[in-house]
């Protein structure tokens, strides 16, 4: 997820590629203090915070009339509705966007009706978190409403690296099923873009053309 990176100020941690293409935090032990403070930020190696868990289990089942949002959307649009709705409330939103220029998936924050359009479909990519945490906390900071969209584990990142819960921020957990090798993915695009002897313009990984 990033947390520790960003929760280092000595900057002794940076997330590198494995030989998947994965993303890891790697250590630069000459930087490193020994503080400890990975080790607390890091929802993998200490337990995460349950406070937030609803005992009744209550869920909701939505949907939307707006068919244009549904067929341009990965399933319904959802997190499109809730983006705008946050940012109309003098919020921001914070998303995946795909960069065009290598395709890879980053959390960008969203302000503006134009930039939540690049963070709308699923992207079946490990995205990278970047600074965004940092920022989620400077934005909560002055008060600001924020929505946070991520998969359980950046959330549960974000959540430890804030320490405390904020009545401003609300987030989503994207249903995880795994991601596939980064490298593989590449690969693939490079196959595509040989084969049409021209480069790859658009990636959607949940089309709609056909139905």
């Amino acid at each position: 997820c990033g947390a520790c990176t960003q929760a280092c100020s000595h900057k002794a941690l940076t997330m590198q590629p494995d030989k998947e293409g994965f993303l890891y935090p790697i250590l630069d032990e000459e930087k490193c203090i020994q503080c400890g403070l990975c080790d607390v930020i890091c929802p993998m190696i200490s337990e995460s915070h349950q406070e937030n868990m609803n005992p009744e289990g209550f869920a909701y089942l939505v949907t939307t009339k707006d068919r244009n949002l549904t067929l341009n959307s990965a399933t319904v649009g959802l997190c499109t509705y809730l983006s705008k709705d946050c940012i109309q409330d003098n919020g921001v939103s914070f998303g995946v966007v795909l960069n065009e220029s290598e395709w890879k998936a980053n959390h960008v924050c969203a302000d503006s009706a134009s930039m939540i359009e690049k963070m709308r479909n699923s992207k079946y990519l490990q995205s990278e978190t970047k600074n965004t945490y940092s920022e989620v906390k400077s934005l909560l900071n002055d008060k600001k409403n924020v929505l946070y969209i991520g998969t359980p584990c950046q959330i549960a990142g974000l959540k430890k690296y804030l320490v405390k819960p904020s009545e401003n921020l609300l987030t989503v957990d994207v249903v995880c099923h795994g991601v596939p090798s980064p490298k593989i993915y590449q690969k693939h695009l490079r196959e595509l873009a040989q084969e049409a002897g021209e480069p790859v313009v658009q990636v959607n990984f949940r089309d709609k053309a056909k139905g």
